[in-house]
């Protein structure tokens, strides 16, 4: 479908739209918490994907990994446009600036190294996957949502001590999930 999309088959992005439009809104909702806003950034996904489907490597990844990672980017952006001077600190260790290398890949080690950082992606989620969901939490607070420790405490309703330690814990058990990875010049 992604190589018609490239073609110019504007039935084949309807179709792909009619088909994913609910997982990237998801993906938009979750991190900016107001249907609007993902709608818009929805909206914004899928008009980079008609301009960018003929730069996309079926050989590097799945559509739809490639598809999510747009709509996550594009989501903190619109996050960070709301809170200027706010830093999602994390982001470089996470996602290597999936914002920059998903906007104008401009060559062909460009589009790679976009494929690149959606695997890497995928290698931090599953490590993710692996948290309790406590820890996953907090770590989806500080990190995706860019909130400090305080700011956590007080949304979750828990002490600010609870929350350094889940983080601590969190950030040990990513370390030692994703070591190896880290080792290998992978993230």
């Amino acid at each position: 479908m992604i190589r018609r999309i490239a073609a110019g088959d504007q039935a084949a992005l309807g179709e792909f739209y009619d088909l994913t439009s609910r997982q990237v809104f998801g993906v938009a909702r979750q991190v900016l918490h107001n249907d609007s806003d993902a709608e818009e950034v929805t909206m914004a996904v899928y008009l980079e994907v008609w301009r960018r489907a003929k730069d996309y490597d079926i050989q590097r990844g799945r559509p739809m990994t490639w598809l999510l990672m747009m709509a996550r980017s594009r989501a903190i952006d619109a996050l960070r446009m709301q809170r200027p001077g706010r830093q999602l600190p994390m982001e470089s260790v996470t996602n290597e600036n999936y914002p920059a290398s998903l906007e104008s890949p401009n060559t062909v080690q460009d589009v790679e190294q976009s494929l690149l950082a959606i695997q890497r992606g995928d290698l931090v989620h599953k490590a993710l996957q692996n948290l309790s969901p406590d820890q996953r939490q907090v770590i989806e607070l500080t990190f995706f949502l860019g909130l400090t420790n305080q700011e956590i405490a007080d949304r979750l309703a828990i002490p600010l001590g609870t929350v350094k330690g889940r983080l601590r814990l969190a950030l040990q058990h990513l370390r030692r999930w994703l070591g190896p990875a880290m080792k290998k010049g992978w993230l």
